[in-house]
């Protein structure tokens, strides 16, 4: 086996019911010379016996476990400090990757090594694993206002060199809007990419609205760092208004618990055959043995 070119970094915190199919996932991926960093951020539940029964039967992993709850931040940076590979993949431990993720992200970036973070499109499916929908089969923003108005990449898709994790980590400052910061940051003198196919699957659930809230307050906090720079001032007071409009609406939705709704309205609805496809594909990747 060839020495691996890429590392799957996925961190996980009480993700008994969806990290054995997360993990499945890695294992059914059409190329197999990968390392995978599992570290687990002080979880109370089974998921750090699902990991480490996983890293006892595959010498491609590595299991890490400090006892303590650091948050997503912390192991993110963690997790680059640690890869030795050339390139690194982004994960989430409640999603699935498609069978050629890691394949067609690694071409890309071998033919186009100018690249530093390619993002792919994504399927995205419910808490029950019923598919929902399709999300960013377009081009990524390149505007500066589009930027900073929308994230600019599908963050648990990205591949991208170590070396620009390492120079470019992300800001403990901007809880549950790390990505957005991180894109709006860097991107004046990063190359960043998007491979229009969906090659990942994203679970939503119930949407927290303690959670939403929370990343519209931080929102606000990267528009006054950022947005002066970028908007005038009236743009800048538009935005910063949407940001507690959206709260009070996910709020007034949360009340009625159908906040999910609101969340589905990112996607673009799935033909019968999609849903066929995405349903199959989940159901091989659920049928592999440890």
């Amino acid at each position: 086996m060839n020495a691996p070119l890429i590392t799957i970094g996925l961190p996980f915190y009480n993700n008994e019911s969806t990290l054995m199919l997360a993990i499945q996932s890695i294992l059914t991926q059409s190329i197999t010379n990968w390392k995978l960093i599992l570290i687990n951020d002080g979880s109370t539940d089974s998921s750090p016996s699902i990991a480490q029964e996983f890293a006892s039967k595959d010498k491609r992993v590595l299991y890490i476990d400090d006892f303590q709850n650091r948050g997503l931040i912390y192991r993110l940076n963690q997790i680059s400090d640690l890869t030795e590979t050339k390139y690194l993949a982004r994960m989430d431990s409640d999603d699935i990757m498609m069978p050629d993720r890691l394949k067609k992200q690694l071409d890309f970036l071998i033919l186009n090594p100018e690249v530093d973070l390619l993002d792919t499109a994504l399927y995205t499916i419910d808490e029950l694993g019923n598919p929902v929908g399709l999300r960013g089969d377009c081009d990524i923003a390149t505007n500066k206002i589009d930027i900073l108005k929308s994230t600019m990449l599908n963050h648990a898709t990205i591949v991208g060199k170590t070396s620009w994790f390492r120079a470019n980590k992300y800001d403990p400052k901007y809880v549950r809007a790390e990505d957005y910061e991180l894109w709006i940051r860097t991107h004046d003198y990063s190359n960043f990419k998007r491979l229009k196919i969906p090659l990942y699957i994203v679970r939503e659930g119930r949407v927290s609205v303690k959670n939403y809230v929370k990343s519209m307050n931080t929102l606000r906090i990267i528009f006054s760092n950022y947005g002066p720079n970028i908007l005038s001032g009236l743009q800048l007071k538009i935005e910063i208004f949407k940001t507690y409009l959206k709260s009070g609406i996910y709020i007034f939705a949360g009340f009625f618990n159908f906040q999910h709704l609101l969340s589905q309205r990112r996607n673009a609805p799935l033909e019968t055959e999609q849903k066929v496809y995405v349903s199959e594909v989940i159901s091989n990747i659920g049928k592999v043995i440890i």
